[in-house]
């Protein structure tokens, strides 16, 4: 029950694969709390437009749904690119 993790940046978004054929079936949905307004969008359209936001989904779905998921979700950060405006918290690489 204690609120303590490390920051975590991810660079290269854009860059991740899914196997098999979850690009196109894979599906994220919300609603706007509207009568009938489902809302959906499929993976490889999410990537294109947004892999920021995309790889956030991806991580939030592995959290908690409590308190503790979402203050840790606050400690990531996400770039479509190698560049990130970070450097001055002298980020450690981590090679997997």
């Amino acid at each position: 029950h204690c609120d303590c993790g490390d920051h975590v940046i991810i660079v290269n978004c854009a860059k991740a694969v899914l196997t098999g054929k979850k690009l196109e079936k894979k599906f994220y949905r919300w609603h706007t709390g509207w009568i009938g307004h489902l809302k959906e969008v499929n993976y490889a359209t999410l990537m294109k437009d947004n892999p920021e936001k995309a790889m956030t989904l991806a991580v939030n779905g592995m959290l908690p749904n409590n308190t503790l998921g979402r203050k840790a979700l606050t400690r990531l950060r996400c770039y479509a690119g190698a560049e990130h405006n970070n450097a001055a918290q002298k980020p450690v690489d981590y090679k997997f």
